[in-house]
């Protein structure tokens, strides 16, 4: 098969590619919002800790149900039809979230948002690989990594900000207003090359032998393990760490807000670096990536409980975020840069289906830690030490498959 980037300008190519980071950056934006608004949702609907953590996980748990139906659906009708529905899901039902009255309602409302945000990360794969060549797509994947973390960035921010001023609600009738936008523009104008022969090219796989081959690969496993526990980690602390402020260091919503965007600018900035070393001076090295990044990040989860002071847990904060950064890049990368074109939707779909459920576990696991702990978040946080200890451990065992395997692809 033919590349399909090469039938791309780049004025073209850059502008596709820059309606999927607006994308992202509104699905991050839905995303980590609700982390910070979660705060006032529980004062106001009189939730637990375990009800405020199933609130969060119900969004993942119907996401990571939905990657595996966007791998196939992106494998073979491509990947505009998918991430245009996905992006007017997560708007619409954004716009929703800020008109629940009950802990039902809104159950019920982030469980069908997160059906869009299934959708996305597994279309945005398939089309990184319809518009980049192979040498640069760890780079496309680090940018829109670093739009869902622009995205947290300024979701914290203005989360705690918005709900202080003018109350939660407001928050997300902002967010979906901007994200209805954003659908019409992806509608207008997202066009990525030669659809109609990627297609046939999904069909005529389907019945081949990667499809066979793609489930009975312990590649493929070994990669599920190794994000679905980094993604453990990632959407446990991401969710509770508003909350974990607030509680344990006595912040208002506000200080909440501007101190939880500091950890979230560095593992931005660890996401773009790391993918260009990727590209360049690290190529073929993503095993030494993760498992750097799963111990620097294990240590400092542990020093941050730990810490004197809210400055030194800001501190340890930060470095763990470029840690997590760094290992979601990585893992992120292999199969961008390794996987045959044929089966990329369908591999993605299940390495997102992992971290899909790895989100809905993560924040109600350490709810009812929480809970059981008398308020204390030092289980919870061991909790997430022990996910990190697996990822070393796969880290380890990884190799990539022989070149005789038809999941991989060499050229």
């Amino acid at each position: 098969m033919s590349e399909l980037h090469t039938q791309l300008s780049v004025g073209k190519r850059n502008f596709i590619f820059s309606l999927l980071f607006l994308a992202w950056l509104v699905d991050s934006l839905t995303l980590f919002g609700m982390n910070v608004a979660i705060i006032p949702i529980s004062k106001e609907l009189h939730l637990t800790q375990t009800q405020s953590g199933l609130v969060i996980s119900s969004f993942w748990l119907s996401s990571a149900l939905m990657t595996l139906l966007a791998g196939w659906a992106s494998d073979k009708f491509g990947s505009r039809k998918i991430i245009v529905i996905a992006v007017f899901m997560i708007s619409l039902f954004s716009l929703l979230t800020g008109m629940i009255g009950s802990f039902m309602a809104i159950l019920a409302i982030r469980f069908i948002l997160g059906l869009g945000d299934g959708g996305l990360p597994t279309g945005s794969g398939v089309a990184i690989t319809e518009i980049f060549k192979k040498d640069v797509r760890a780079r496309a994947k680090s940018m829109l990594l670093a739009a869902q973390l622009i995205g947290g960035v300024l979701a914290l921010y203005l989360a705690g900000l918005i709900a202080d001023t003018w109350g939660w609600r407001t928050m997300f009738y902002i967010i979906g207003g901007v994200g209805l936008i954003v659908t019409l523009l992806l509608f207008k104008f997202y066009n990525p090359p030669k659809l109609i022969k990627q297609q046939a090219t999904a069909a005529e796989s389907s019945n081949g032998r990667p499809m066979k081959e793609l489930y009975k690969s312990s590649f493929l496993w070994m990669l599920v393990v190794m994000y679905f526990c980094s993604s453990t980690v990632h959407w446990g602390f991401s969710s509770w760490l508003p909350s974990y402020l607030e509680q344990t260091r006595n912040l208002n919503l506000r200080e909440v807000g501007s101190l939880a965007m500091i950890p979230q600018a560095c593992g931005l900035i660890a996401a773009i670096i790391t993918g260009f070393l990727i590209d360049k001076a690290l190529a073929g090295k993503e095993k030494i990536i993760v498992l750097i990044g799963a111990i620097v990040s294990g240590l400092c989860l542990y020093m941050m409980f730990n810490a004197s002071s809210i400055q030194l847990a800001i501190s340890f904060q930060s470095i763990f975020s470029i840690g997590d950064s760094a290992i979601s890049m990585a893992i992120l990368a292999i199969p961008l840069k390794y996987v045959s074109q044929k089966i990329i939707g369908s591999f993605l779909g299940m390495m997102y289906f992992a971290s899909g459920m790895a989100g809905f576990i993560a924040p109600t696991a350490m709810g009812a830690l929480i809970d059981g702990f008398g308020g204390s978040f030092q289980a919870a946080f061991f909790f997430l030490i022990g996910a990190l200890v697996i990822v070393v451990i796969c880290a380890i065992f990884y190799r990539i498959p022989s070149k005789n395997s038809s999941l991989i692809d060499h050229a």
